[in-house]
């Protein structure tokens, strides 16, 4: 399996991560907050299938765009998988006629159908996407927010996307076959787990304490580190030892 976090910034390397958008082995995206500047044109074409986590605009924020921009080339619509409430949110503030057009309703050139499509993921039910079991699993945070175990062959991969202090998506990890690596989501320093608390994401301490009901040594990549705060979060995360916390390099390339 093969894993990138691309940037948040167009012609950029920066390590700063504003947006988020994962993509694994070229053909599936998890979430859309870069997806729709981060890439060539050619290579968003290869993509049809995106998982979104939940619907706040750092997750979303290009989404829309590339659905636009891939649609002159479509001949199959793209394809959105996400928890009902999530679909909810994207019909009713996103794809509206108003902030962007409802390609639920502008056919494919082709007249194959709609050049959009919606298909709800149910929590804790495997769907196979593009080769890939994905499994949805309830984290907490401010809105309906679903982590993904993501399987293939022999290999696992946990994306936590945005959570607080949390246990289910601990439990199923636990027990997963194949599992090599845990993306998390740290997002404020220790001095802010007020707001950490209130805004439902994580610290590296908080991160600390969660990372015991794992109990299996695996790869653990920090994620969603706010700009403004990274060389303190980056710096917290080095002192963690028992699990070692690494901080995913944009634009690198993971394989399993």
């Amino acid at each position: 399996m093969r894993v990138k976090l691309l940037p948040s910034r167009a012609g950029s390397d920066s390590q700063l991560q504003a947006l988020t958008t994962f993509l694994i082995n070229d053909r599936v995206a998890v979430d859309g907050g870069s997806i729709g500047f981060a890439m060539s044109p050619e290579d968003m074409r290869a993509f049809r299938h995106i998982v979104v986590t939940h619907a706040h605009s750092d997750h979303t924020a290009s989404l829309p765009i590339f659905v636009a921009e891939v649609y002159p080339e479509l001949d199959t619509p793209v394809i959105i998988h996400a928890l009902s409430e999530v679909v909810a949110a994207l019909r009713e503030f996103v794809f509206n006629d108003q902030i962007w057009p409802d390609f639920e309703k502008i056919p494919l050139g082709n007249g194959a159908g709609p050049s959009l499509e919606f298909r709800t993921l149910e929590r804790r039910v495997m769907a196979e996407i593009c080769g890939l079991e994905v499994t949805p699993i309830p984290v907490n945070h401010v809105v309906p927010t679903a982590g993904l175990i993501v399987r293939e062959p022999g290999v696992s991969v946990v994306f936590t996307s945005d959570t607080y202090i949390t246990d289910e998506i601990w439990e199923a990890a636990r027990e997963v076959e194949g599992l090599r690596a845990v993306f998390v989501d740290v997002s404020f320093p220790n001095e802010m787990e007020s707001l950490a608390a209130a805004s439902k994401h994580l610290t590296p301490q908080s991160l600390a304490a969660d990372l015991k009901k794992l109990g299996r040594d695996v790869e653990i990549y920090a994620v969603h580190i706010k700009p403004s705060h990274r060389d303190l979060v980056v710096s917290q995360l080095g002192k963690l030892s028992d699990p070692p916390v690494r901080v995913a390099e944009i634009g690198r390339v993971y394989e399993w």
